[in-house]
């Protein structure tokens, strides 16, 4: 096919094809299943958020961790870590904008509206000198704390940031501390348009290898919480 006929067959193409996110969640979806023909005969399949999350500080044998969340809401996740990892030397760091989502979240049951899980401003009260929480968006609260980073514990980075935009954000901007037997949680891993296509674009773009330590799976839960590390 010529270029002519090409640029008009694009043209067709787009006018008829609906500008649909449920639709393109249809064609990403195969990806999660090519995910775990990939990765799912090595990996470890739980039932729970907490079981996977006592899986990885078991893994690190309670070690010194250097904690990083993202999406904090009420802070059950971060207190969950804090009284699972008892390493007095482990530092555990909150973000949020504690104000919701600042973009709607677009899925195939229909997504979430923009400011959903605002806390009015309120940050979890957890009574931990380990613990500290940084108020705004990413992109206003991250870099600071970046400048500033250093730590030789184990790294875990927990997004439950929900948002394609947010993810890949913290991805990248993550790159720089992100070494081998750093960790990656994903809380909603098989949203395919979101966290999931975040974390593909963010391998690709700067070819980071990685292996998946475990999974979540069950009869209404398949692949939603995964933790990753990197090689």
């Amino acid at each position: 096919m010529n270029s002519k006929l090409t640029t008009k067959f694009k043209i067709f193409l787009s006018k008829i094809i609906p500008d649909s996110e449920k639709f393109r969640y249809l064609f990403w979806l195969p990806k999660l299943h090519t995910f775990h023909k990939t990765y799912g005969a090595k990996s470890k399949f739980l039932e729970s958020r907490t079981q996977l999350y006592d899986f990885v500080n078991q893994s690190i044998d309670n070690g010194p961790i250097s904690y990083l969340e993202f999406g904090v809401f009420k802070g059950k996740s971060i207190r969950y870590w804090t009284q699972l990892n008892t390493n007095e030397a482990s530092l555990f760091h909150g973000f949020d904008t504690f104000s919701g989502l600042p973009e709607s979240w677009d899925n195939f049951t229909g997504g979430l509206e923009k400011g959903t899980f605002d806390t009015q401003g309120q940050v979890p009260q957890i009574d931990d000198k380990r613990v500290a929480f940084y108020k705004g968006l990413f992109q206003d609260t991250y870099p600071s704390f970046m400048d500033a980073y250093e730590s030789d514990s184990t790294l875990i980075i927990n997004i439950d940031a929900d948002l394609y935009s947010s993810t890949l954000f913290v991805l990248t901007m993550s790159h720089s501390i992100l070494k081998k037997g750093s960790i990656v949680i994903f809380d909603e891993f098989s949203s395919m348009l979101h966290e999931f296509r975040a974390f593909e674009d963010y391998c690709k773009s700067y070819n980071v290898d990685f292996e998946v330590l475990a999974g979540t799976k069950t009869a209404k839960n398949y692949y939603a919480h995964v933790a990753v590390r990197i090689l």
